[in-house]
């Protein structure tokens, strides 16, 4: 059972670079935990110490900020594999609440650890680093895309950025995936409302590019997504800047 939480973490960031055994150990005692939580519950409140990060082990998680007592930006979707809460560790504070959107796993560490792996292990700390840069590309990718594009070029968009990052972890994915994310959800990401989410989703459907049920989605025209949503899939890689790679092997 342990091997089968090590790799969590550890794949995440190999991705990245080479992970050693003795850094995969390391990496493992961080994910001694293991918790089962419920959909809706709450990992962290804005306005809260960063004290936990936490390893999505199964399920997803999203984070949002609050515009008021009931309206909301959803920020991170948080998939299987992902780091929670990395980019707030060095914050005095939190500044977006995060929950489950499904039932999952959850992994948590105390954010005190950074400080030792950060000063004794590089590789590992320059690899966290990675994944944290990568979350933060994906917001900025998608805000790009809010303030650009009209409606379909951003609900395509963001069905193939999920897409992609489903694709990351599970390099044999098809053409169809499951989206545990209600139609309010994409629209308080795209800034769009639910009733303009849910026509062109039926559009596209209608249209062939996509076939969506209530909780999966099928790309039928993959070229056509792309050509409607202007979306760059390099971005969503996961090479490094040469100049930051351990050659060692």
């Amino acid at each position: 059972m342990a091997e089968h939480f090590e790799s969590c973490v550890t794949q995440n960031l190999s991705h990245h670079m080479a992970i050693g055994e003795q850094e995969a150990r390391i990496l493992s005692e961080l994910e001694q935990a293991p918790s089962k939580v419920k959909k809706g519950h709450e990992l962290w409140k804005a306005g809260t110490r960063p004290d936990q990060l936490y390893t999505l082990r199964s399920g997803w998680a999203y984070s949002y900020h609050s515009l008021g007592e009931d309206s909301i930006r959803v920020l991170d979707i948080f998939m299987p594999g992902d780091l929670m809460g990395i980019r707030d560790a060095t914050l005095p504070h939190h500044y977006t609440t995060a929950a489950m959107l499904t039932d999952g796993v959850i992994c948590p560490f105390p954010t005190s650890r950074l400080k030792g792996i950060f000063e004794n292990h590089p590789n590992l700390a320059m690899g966290i680093h990675a994944s944290a840069a990568r979350q933060q590309a994906v917001i900025t990718d998608r805000l790009i895309n809010v303030l650009s594009n009209d409606a379909r070029c951003r609900i395509a968009h963001f069905i193939l950025e999920i897409y992609y990052r489903i694709k990351r972890v599970h390099g044999d994915l098809g053409s169809g995936f499951t989206l545990p994310l209600l139609q309010k959800h994409i629209s308080l990401a795209l800034g769009l409302t639910h009733v303009h989410v849910s026509r062109i989703l039926k559009a596209l459907h209608a249209d062939h590019v996509i076939k969506k049920t209530r909780s999966e989605i099928e790309i039928l025209d993959l070229t056509c997504l792309h050509q409607i949503s202007n979306f760059d899939a390099e971005k969503f890689g996961d090479k490094m800047n040469p100049l930051l790679v351990d050659e060692r092997g």
